[in-house]
């Protein structure tokens, strides 16, 4: 708790966003004693416009995949204004950028609906999405995210219900793990697999606990787990373990620096398993100071698109570098149908009508069948994604260096 209470603060006096992930009691207690970190529109609404809010971390932790998430969510409500707006109505991007702590999204989530926007896209990691989830639910403000893989974003754990406000278009932690174990059972032959995990971080405990229980269901045989804590750089003392148990697979749910490291250091054991991951490790830098001892496989929550990546390359003169960006503008692209969907809007379902608007545009959604760039989106009653998760292969390029390809689509494409 010290350590997260002085994380806390860093990010909001220094700007550096170090907060562990997940949300607790203990963290709501230390909330209180930090201010939330928001930089709100500087410019008032305008006027008969379809608002919609982003909420997404510019500072800190986060802030390089809120950074593109956000560039995502822009370009789309760019080219639907480009094309007349909706409904005679141009639409209004509101972005509230943050800091890397949920107290953060939460307030911004609060300021957002005070404003009065129809819906909020964000955020990019689970534990802000989550913040935000709580409000948009008690608000009945639709909201969409982009890649929060938690399963206990659109469905509350407290109440054992989902939350008919929030959806994402992208697959689960419990979906992308239970698929890579198929794979790892199925089509690499794995009988023996040893799981390494991060276990102080939510997304890395949950991605590991549906890998081992697929694994243990695909196979009959139980995966050992191994874990190590937050900043951890030698890995060598699980390594020579695991080295020990002899396993086909490792699956390693944690960050891209993780997994470099883990592969590193596994070479030098000479433990030549096939390592897994998740959309953790999707990072052009993956592997870049350390390659895989054998071959390496990791989940993607989409595939590639040449036209969207071109078209992100022209606005922002650089590469996309993973789902974020085109998941946050399949997100605006959810909403705008949305919003279509309803038909002209007279200016009172924008003011004294806005929240029986908020409540149909949620069923609109619901209901709706979208095609986005990244293909097409429907959600299930939980508010989720139908979908499965992008196999990337990391190989080498012709100067030697590891590249991520995307080699197979695991699940419902």
């Amino acid at each position: 708790m010290a350590f997260r209470a002085l994380a806390a603060a860093a990010a909001v006096l220094a700007c550096l966003g170090c907060h562990s992930s997940g949300r607790r009691a203990g963290q709501d207690v230390a909330a209180e004693r930090v201010d939330p970190l928001v930089l709100p529109p500087g410019e008032a609404p305008v006027p008969g416009a379809l608002r919609l809010a982003a909420v997404f971390p510019t500072i800190g932790r986060y802030a390089v995949s809120g950074l593109q998430s956000l560039n995502g969510v822009r370009l789309a409500v760019d080219e639907i204004n480009r094309a007349g707006g909706i409904q005679g109505r141009s639409v209004e991007l509101r972005e509230y950028r943050t800091g890397s702590y949920f107290v953060d999204a939460r307030q911004a989530a609060r300021l957002a609906a005070a404003e009065g926007v129809l819906a909020i896209v964000g955020s990019n990691s689970s534990e802000l999405s989550r913040a935000v989830a709580e409000e948009a639910e008690v608000r009945g403000l639709v909201q969409v995210s982009n890649v929060s893989t938690a399963q206990d974003l659109t469905w509350d754990p407290e109440t054992a219900r989902n939350r008919a406000f929030v959806f994402r278009v992208c697959s689960s932690d419990v979906v992308m793990g239970a698929l890579l174990a198929e794979y790892a059972v199925d089509d690499l032959g794995a009988r023996r697999a040893a799981v390494l995990y991060e276990v102080g971080r939510d997304y890395s405990k949950k991605l590991a606990r549906s890998f081992v229980d697929r694994f243990r269901e695909t196979s009959g045989e139980v995966p050992r787990e191994f874990f190590y804590l937050a900043l951890e750089t030698d890995f060598r003392p699980q390594l020579r373990l695991i080295a020990d148990y002899g396993p086909d697979v490792i699956f390693v749910p944690g960050s891209f620096t993780d997994a470099t490291l883990i592969a590193a250091q596994a070479s030098t054991l000479g433990l030549g398993a096939t390592l897994l991951g998740g959309d953790g490790w999707s990072n052009p830098l993956l592997f870049r100071r350390g390659r895989p001892p054998g071959e390496a496989y990791f989940a993607e929550l989409c595939s590639p698109s040449p036209d969207f990546e071109r078209r992100y390359q022209r606005v922002f003169g650089r590469e996309t570098e993973g789902c974020r960006a085109i998941l946050g503008h399949d997100a605006v692209r959810v909403l705008a149908a949305g919003l279509r969907s309803l038909g002209p809007l007279p200016d009172e379902a924008l003011g004294e009508g806005l929240e029986e608007t908020r409540l149909r545009l949620r069923n609109a959604v619901a209901a709706g069948e979208v095609e986005g760039a990244s293909g097409v989106i429907r959600f299930d009653a939980h508010g989720d994604r139908r979908q499965g998760v992008a196999l990337s292969a990391v190989e080498s390029d012709p100067d030697g260096r590891p590249v991520a390809l995307v080699r197979d689509w695991l699940g419902e494409p």
